[in-house]
C-alpha cells in the first residue's frame, strides 16, 4: 500500500503535515499488528479459552477504535455516533475479564484448616476439661422420703 500523501497547498502548514504524518505512522503500526494477528484465525480454535477471549477483546477494541478515528477524519462527531456505545460496551467487557483473571490469582481458603483454627480458638482452658460421664442418676422414690 502506498502511504505517500500529497498535501498540495497545505504543505506549508507545518502543524497539519506533522499531524497527518503522525497519524499515518500510527496507522502503519496498527496495520503491522493486525497483519500479525489476523493469520491467527486459522489457529484460533487451537488457542486456549483465555487467549481466545483476549484476542477477541483486542480485535474488537482495535477495530472500533479505528472506526472512531475514521469518523473523526471524516468530520463526524463520534460521541453522537453508536460507535461510542460499542466502545463503552467493549471496555466494560474488558474490565469484567480483568476481574475474572484477578479472581484466579486470589488465595484460596483451606476449609479444613480454617475449621481447625476456629475449633482451637474456641477452646477455653479455664473451663472444666473433664467430660461428663454417663452415670445413671437414681431418684429417691416417694416412699423413701
Amino acid at each position: 500500500m502506498d502511504w505517500k500523501l500529497d498535501y498540495g497547498e497545505l504543505t506549508k502548514d507545518k502543524d497539519f503535515v506533522d499531524n497527518c504524518e503522525n497519524l499515518k505512522e500510527n496507522l502503519i503500526e496498527i496495520q503491522k499488528v493486525l497483519d500479525q494477528l489476523l493469520p491467527l484465525k486459522e489457529q484460533y480454535d487451537k488457542l486456549t479459552l483465555p487467549a481466545q477471549i483476549e484476542l477477541d477483546l483486542f480485535l474488537a477494541f482495535t477495530l472500533n477504535s479505528l472506526n472512531w478515528i475514521h469518523l473523526r477524519i471524516q468530520g463526524i462527531d463520534p460521541t453522537k455516533h453508536p460507535i461510542k456505545d460499542e466502545l463503552q460496551r467493549v471496555k466494560a467487557v474488558m474490565l469484567k475479564w480483568q476481574e475474572v483473571k484477578d479472581k484466579e490469582k486470589r488465595p484460596t481458603v483451606d476449609i479444613e484448616a480454617a475449621k481447625r483454627f476456629v475449633r482451637s480458638g474456641l477452646y477455653d482452658p479455664y473451663k472444666s476439661v473433664a467430660k461428663p460421664q454417663n452415670k445413671k442418676i437414681k431418684f429417691k422414690d416417694a416412699e423413701d422420703v
